[in-house]
């Protein structure tokens, strides 16, 4: 069943693409900052991918040299003063939905990123389950080097990505790193040269386009949730997913190929 998507919103362009929802950040003159309706607008986007039966892919990319260079702080200010815990109210609907949607929607997303990926932008590509950066972009989460600290998920991200020590280095000192020491730290899934990046995250796109959907996914949610719980719900949690996806239509196709000596054609269901 196709899902309503959102309108366009200045700086993103969506776009459905047969099976892969295609969401591209296109504010090359800011270096892709986000602004608020880019954040609502992704939010939704996502989500509504999650409940297209049709999508089996997302691809998120950006207009330009950058990838992004985190929220666009210049749309904020002005006016009266926000009354106090305006902030922490505000975020509850607006980065902090937009991250954890990423994560637990179970349509799995290919990120391609280059030049700078900062803020915000670093926290996109992190919750990413293949992100492909050029090898010598640039990764920072820079917050306390601007006074403030870190939001939408990156100090829990990032300990679990590449341990409390690499952790302390990149939030607390404010520490960057290129493209290539991401991969090494596991941050990412693939760091190539910049010229490579499309190429190597439309592969994985196109591969994924052909996987068995359904276990793809749920997969990706045992790994998601598998980090907050204890292996007897995580068991549980397996042997649920595992009657769900042996019992999907790509499940039965692979039996049938086998049985024929071909390569299966999963479909997504």
């Amino acid at each position: 069943m196709l899902k309503r998507y959102p309108e366009a919103v200045d700086g993103l362009v969506v776009e459905r693409d047969g099976a892969v929802l295609r969401l591209r950040i296109d504010r090359p003159d800011r270096r892709n900052s986000l602004t608020d309706d880019i954040v609502l607008a992704m939010t939704d986007a996502i989500e509504a991918a999650g409940g297209d039966d049709e999508v089996r892919v997302i691809a998120l990319s950006a207009s330009g040299e950058h990838f992004c260079s985190g929220f666009d702080l210049g749309t904020r200010g002005g006016g009266d003063k926000p009354r106090t815990g305006a902030t922490q109210r505000q975020m509850r609907w607006h980065v902090n939905r937009l991250i954890p949607t990423m994560l637990e929607t179970q349509t799995p997303i290919v990120t391609a990123a280059t030049g700078w990926i900062v803020g915000l932008g670093l926290h996109l590509v992190l919750a990413s389950d293949f992100a492909v950066v050029a090898d010598d972009a640039r990764l920072w989460a820079p917050f306390t080097k601007l006074g403030f600290t870190p939001d939408s998920g990156g100090s829990w991200m990032i300990p679990r990505l590449v341990g409390v020590a690499r952790a302390k280095e990149l939030l607390m000192l404010g520490r960057e790193v290129s493209g290539e020491t991401a991969a090494a730290w596991v941050m990412v899934h693939r760091a190539v040269p910049a010229a490579e990046v499309d190429a190597v995250s439309a592969a994985l796109v196109d591969e994924l386009v052909g996987a068995a959907t359904v276990a793809v996914g749920l997969t990706k949610l045992l790994v998601q949730r598998g980090l907050e719980v204890g292996l007897e719900r995580h068991l549980a949690d397996e042997a649920l997913a595992m009657e769900l996806s042996s019992r999907s239509e790509d499940f039965h196709e692979n039996a049938r190929a086998r049985r024929e000596k071909r390569t299966p054609q999963f479909r997504g269901r």
